[in-house]
């Protein structure tokens, strides 16, 4: 689940503070004592986004919330520990957090012949459909860097990354 960012009232001690920042007054705005959850974010004309996030946290509460990342921190760690125990893949960033960056790196191969074979296989992945992880570039290397946000990602579909990667990556090589 991902939380908007226009939905950070709900997780701010004082409310009242962002009221008073970002309430707006002009003659076709309504007046009234009402709450108006648009005088709580820098946009004033949205749609309810806040509405997920206040749902979620009346449905699961705020051990449901914690229970949720940090089973996301956990399943990160899982898929880091995956890809440095793997001959083929490289780990290039620590993972504090809930994304993990490396790349596939079959043996032989040198930078540029690397960053051209993950530019190749990060296309195939999408194609391939399976599973969806976004590319980017780090330290000037082309990497890998699935982010694990989805409520519904389980142990098995990290797990899948990985086997995706390395069977598509070894067809590529």
């Amino acid at each position: 689940m991902n939380v908007p960012y226009d939905c950070g009232f709900a997780f701010v001690r004082d409310p009242e503070a962002l009221a008073r920042t970002f309430t707006l007054a002009a003659s076709y705005l309504p007046a009234g004592s009402e709450e108006n959850f648009g005088y709580l974010s820098p946009e004033s004309s949205r749609r309810a986004r806040g509405l997920a996030t206040w749902a979620t946290l009346r449905a699961y509460g705020r051990a449901g919330y914690r229970e949720l990342v940090e089973r996301h921190l956990d399943l990160a760690q899982h898929l880091a520990r995956t890809v440095d125990e793997a001959e083929d893949f490289e780990l290039l960033a620590p993972v504090p957090l809930n994304i993990v960056c490396f790349r596939f790196r079959p043996a032989g191969l040198g930078e540029d012949a690397l960053d051209e074979l993950n530019r190749r296989l990060a296309e195939a992945v999408l194609s391939d459909g399976r599973v969806y992880v976004g590319s980017t570039r780090y330290d000037g290397k082309v990497a890998f860097r699935p982010a694990i946000v989805n409520w519904r990602t389980r142990e098995e579909d990290v797990d899948l990354i990985g086997e995706v990667i390395r069977e598509l990556g070894s067809t590529l090589a």
